[in-house]
């Protein structure tokens, strides 16, 4: 760990220094000093990292903020100086701009008043779960639960004086129940200020404006005068000038180097002039006539037809605005909309330059490009499926990163009071952003309801949710399968889809992936649980006797002890690879829980999910994206990560085939792309031979050496052991 705390530190000290781009460097210097904050509370004592609380001096549920890999700073992502708001207010009160002074002025009669009035409108934008506290104040005043107010103010007390818990001024959200979007309308006016103009584009518009028009003036002086045998004076003055004109563009306009290359048809005119000018009318013909011919050729000399039709179509090119140009305007379009939300009016945001957006560079009526339409399409906001068919998720992971979206809206759902509701969602999604803490021990991270305002709004929700949590459960379990068979669900999607199961009351065991470089060598028992569920559902299926898993021996695990350790299945995962001993074994124990657990496809099958696409559909798909990964590793010089990868996507394609439970669905997966081609070809070997009853070596992606698949030389591959009976192990 100290290792990598020190390569991040120096890292962004390096950036911090040479970046040519001065908002990076300053972003580097920032976390220069975030890392240096980590090195100084661990070299102090006052950080403990691997602890949920990292400070003993506060709560657990305080958001820290929290570097790169899970390392939390010492610093209170709320503790911060009296922002503008805060300071108008405390000017028009009479009172001191003090955290203390200000949190103290919310209570009063008048305070209170004000947030009931915040309540009502919805006219509030929480950033971080603390600036609810006052907010939840007021709720619950409002419904009699005096007492959960006073033990509330208890707990929040001892920091009023640092931490900001009012929340900001803000505006009801425009949303229907069920959309979302990628981006807010300031991410996206952001990135279309930060569009660049692409090099090559600025170097041909250099040329059709600078380079070209110069060209044809020194090629129409020489046409002029070929055939002269020397120059007069006016002829000498106007050699200069346009030496001058070339001396000069080559000063300023540096992109296009063919205009200043040895061997080019323009310097080796200009050099001509130059030796005219130097010998007063002393030069090269034969060249210069060669020069000429060549010209003429290709296109024409200038004020001939050919030439000047290629010169009124470049023209039309020119004058084209860039692309960066564009997202220039735009950007300050989209920056005048509400930022803390999507793209509401899609097509106003997306239509072409008008008449009052229109400058010297881009004229009115300008329809956008498509790089411009693609960062505005990030902010699109619509329902998950069609954002997904549209290509604005491409990922499991961007997928994750929307779904507390929709998980705002179904905490929303739980309050009989719809202010509350909406409180609750705020609430909901600020949590969400809360970054997650490197954890060690089997420690967990925070859940929202641990807040203690959340606890007591919640006390609020007898009834329980108005809308039924499965039913969004069963959707996104779907729409996941369906847009990503070949992925393995990201942590941020089952940290959602946990939310939703303890909402519907639902007691299924949800696993995360687990990082191999701080594994402990230990599961919790809901690994063990995920295991078995995964052994009623497979128990004599293809997928057990493809990895040569004993599910009848899971079935058969005792139950967790009292400390809640599962040693038995501890033993099975791990077999003979000793746990800590390299990130790489690590990394084997982890895939191997995987595997007898099936990542959660197990839980979601039992939990009722039904993709759209057929099973088999799903496991050709996931298939297809193994050979894909597989082929991108036989041509990277860094095949593991796309091996391993290559190898989760395989394992659950057998997983579907299993659920299919259609044996010919195996022989059409030699149909897809790159199935033939080693190494896919010798997976579908084994997984064939597997259905005929043959023991195989399945195909997993974490090795300690180099991965076989990384060979080019088809060889016998001796079996390693696999799954260690509990009763064998030692």
């Amino acid at each position: 760990m100290s290792q990598y705390v020190h390569r991040q530190l120096l890292r962004a000290m390096r950036t911090a220094a040479d970046h040519p781009d001065p908002a990076v460097r300053e972003a580097a210097l920032e976390r220069v000093e975030r890392w240096q904050q980590v090195i100084d509370g661990v070299a102090d004592g006052t950080l403990r990292i691997g602890s949920r609380r990292p400070l003993a001096e506060l709560p657990a549920w305080v958001t820290l903020r929290v570097v790169r890999g899970g390392f939390a700073t010492g610093k209170a992502a709320a503790a911060i100086p009296p922002a503008v708001d805060e300071r108008l207010r405390a000017q028009r009160l009479g009172i001191e701009a003090t955290r203390q002074a200000i949190f103290e002025s919310w209570l009063t009669p008048e305070g209170l008043a004000e947030l009931e009035v915040l309540l009502e409108t919805g006219a509030y934008n929480v950033g971080f779960p603390e600036h609810a506290v006052l907010l939840s104040v007021a709720a619950l005043l409002r419904h009699g639960a005096d007492d959960s107010v006073r033990a509330l103010l208890d707990e929040v007390a001892p920091l009023a004086g640092s931490l900001r818990f009012s929340p900001y001024p803000g505006a009801p959200s425009p949303l229907r129940p069920g959309q979302v979007s990628r981006w807010t309308a300031r991410q996206v006016a952001g990135a279309l200020e930060k569009a660049r103009i692409n090099p090559r584009v600025a170097a041909e518009r250099e040329a059709l404006t600078v380079w070209l028009p110069l060209t044809d003036k020194v090629v129409a002086f020489w046409a002029g005068i070929v055939e002269a045998p020397a120059f007069d004076e006016g002829r000498i003055d106007e050699a200069r000038a346009l030496v001058a004109d070339y001396d000069q563009a080559a000063q300023q306009h540096t992109r296009c180097r063919k205009y200043r290359r040895p061997g080019e048809n323009l310097p080796i005119l200009i050099d001509a002039l130059r030796q005219a000018i130097d010998g007063q009318g002393t030069w090269p013909p034969g060249r210069v006539r060669h020069v000429l011919s060549r010209i003429e050729a290709k296109r024409g000399l200038p004020g001939s037809k050919r030439s000047d039709d290629l010169r009124a179509r470049q023209a039309v090119a020119a004058s084209r605005p860039l692309h960066a140009e564009v997202a220039v305007v735009v950007a300050d379009r989209v920056a005048q909309l509400r930022g803390d939300v999507g793209l509401t009016d899609f097509p106003a945001a997306s239509a072409p330059v008008s008449d009052e957006e229109a400058t010297d560079v881009v004229p009115a009526g300008t329809p956008l490009p498509a790089s411009v339409l693609r960062t505005l399409r990030l902010g699109f906001v619509s329902d998950l499926e069609e954002l997904i068919e549209l290509g604005v998720v491409p990922s499991a992971e961007v997928l994750a990163s929307l779904v507390p979206q929709l998980t705002a809206g179904q905490v929303a759902s739980s309050a009989d009071d719809p202010l509350v509701g909406a409180l609750l969602a705020a609430i909901y999604r600020a949590f969400r952003q809360r970054r997650s803490l490197l954890l060690l021990n089997l420690e967990r991270q925070v859940r929202f309801k641990e807040l203690p305002w959340v606890a007591a709004l919640q006390g609020l929700t007898a009834s329980g949710p108005l809308d039924d949590p499965l039913v969004l459960a069963r959707r996104l379990g779907s729409v996941v399968l369906d847009a990503f068979p070949g992925t393995i669900l990201p942590n941020g999607f089952i940290r959602e889809y946990g939310t939703l199961l303890d909402m519907a009351q639902v007691r299924l065991p949800l696993t995360e992936e687990l990082a191999a470089d701080i594994f402990m060598g230990r599961f919790s028992p809901k690994f063990q649980q995920a295991a078995k569920v995964a052994a009623e559902l497979l128990r004599g299926s293809l997928y057990e006797r493809y990895y040569g898993i004993d599910y009848a021996a899971v079935l058969g695990l005792p139950e967790p002890d009292g400390h809640g350790n599962v040693e038995e299945f501890d033993r099975m995962v791990a077999g003979d690879v000793p746990a800590g001993r390299s990130v790489a074994a690590n990394g084997q124990i982890i895939e191997r829980q995987q595997i007898l657990t099936t990542h959660n496809l197990a839980v979601l099958v039992k939990l009722g999910v039904q993709p759209g696409r057929s099973w088999t559909e799903l496991a050709h798909r996931a298939a297809g994206r193994s050979f894909e990964l597989l082929e991108r590793a036989r041509n990277s010089p860094w095949p593991l990560p796309a091996i391993k990868n290559a190898a989760y996507a395989w394992r659950q394609a057998v997983f579907f085939l299993s659920i299919c439970g259609d044996d010919t669905a195996t022989e059409a997966l030699r149909d897809l792309p790159g199935a033939t081609i080693w190494p896919a070809a010798r997976i579908l070997d084994d997984l064939t031979r597997c259905h005929q009853g043959e023991p195989v070596t399945p195909f997993t992606g974490w090795t300690q050496g180099p991965h076989w698949a990384q060979s080019t030389v088809l060889g016998n591959r001796k079996p390693p052991r696999w799954w260690t009976p509990p009763s064998a192990t030692p």
